[in-house]
């Protein structure tokens, strides 16, 4: 590959290219690497800016398109040839690939005061609802970066809830 990538990375490029890329979920290629939400992240992005990894929706699922480096130019027509290099317009921007949707985290009153947190930073409309695996993980999806993150909220020791 000729790039050097760190070994969080690496292990999420070979998840990704073993499943073939498309729309995957993002818990099972956690499972699948031994990493945390962080770690997935921040392997993800160095994929992005390597240019190794194409990020997209389909609704509101995350799809993976990794990126053939060795691939070679497409073989010229009968009587043509082939135009080397490529429109400006047709190179991807991998900065512009991944919207990175902040998160609402920390301490605050009670859940009602993180929700609100969440659609002042987020936008007007995020919907959030409770995962099916834990009672104390959140899926929170935003309209407006396309995206969703999930969260634990825990309850304080002063009454609150503290949100990671």
């Amino acid at each position: 590959m000729g790039i050097k990538l760190t070994a969080k990375a690496q292990r999420l490029y070979d998840c990704i290219k073993e499943k073939g890329g498309g729309v995957l979920e993002e818990w099972r290629m956690l499972d699948k690497t031994g990493m945390s939400h962080g770690s997935f992240v921040a392997a993800r992005k160095e994929l992005v800016a390597a240019g190794l990894l194409l990020l997209g929706k389909n609704v509101r699922k995350t799809t993976y398109q990794l990126v053939d480096l060795n691939r070679k130019a497409p073989a010229a027509p009968a009587g043509g040839r082939v135009k080397k290099g490529r429109k400006k317009a047709d190179k991807p921007s991998y900065e512009v690939q991944e919207a990175i949707m902040p998160r609402v985290v920390g301490e605050f009153a009670d859940f009602d005061d993180w929700l609100l947190a969440l659609n002042e930073e987020l936008g007007g409309c995020v919907d959030v609802s409770q995962s099916l695996v834990s009672s104390s993980e959140y899926i929170v999806f935003s309209p407006e970066y396309g995206e969703e993150d999930s969260y634990t909220v825990r309850e304080s020791e002063y009454g609150g809830v503290i949100v990671e």
